[in-house]
């Protein structure tokens, strides 16, 4: 598990607004192709994320398990989602974000978790402070966008 923290002048609704809009997804999250799609009820536990090939999803092809992105595990609009998402090497890793108020602004905490032995590759050595920088990034990627004037 790796972890990290960012302290931004921005509302925690603000950063919420941009989790919950998945037009942002690829946007704020590290390592995602940027044609996604997801699914109407995001981010609702259980929702998905899929990778847009470009064809409407029809009858029994509705869901494609091979462009899956992301899962969402949680769901707490005030401070919270916790996504599954796929590895680039395969496998799949628990990326958690929390928002906390802090005065003056939020505190992203951002948690990253390989669940598969895959993903367990992206954490081991010196590829571990490399984990450590994705999550960061993904944490100021959402200030950025949070505090962008053109965000709802």
């Amino acid at each position: 598990m790796v972890m990290a923290w960012r302290f931004g002048a921005v509302d925690v609704d603000a950063v919420m607004t941009v989790i919950r809009d998945p037009a942002t997804f690829a946007e704020w999250m590290i390592a995602v192709p940027p044609e996604l799609r997801a699914a109407a009820n995001w981010p609702q536990a259980g929702s998905v994320i899929q990778r847009d090939d470009g064809r409407a999803p029809r009858a029994r092809h509705a869901h494609n398990r091979q462009l899956v992105v992301a899962i969402v595990e949680t769901w707490r609009p005030d401070h919270e989602l916790v996504v599954r998402l796929r590895s680039g090497l395969g496998g799949w890793v628990r990326i958690s974000v929390n928002v906390q108020p802090r005065p003056g602004g939020a505190l992203i905490e951002v948690r990253a978790d390989p669940l598969t032995a895959t993903a367990r590759l992206r954490f081991t050595g010196s590829a571990r402070g490399r984990a450590e920088e994705r999550c960061a990034e993904v944490a100021e990627r959402l200030i950025e966008l949070a505090t962008t004037p053109d965000m709802p």
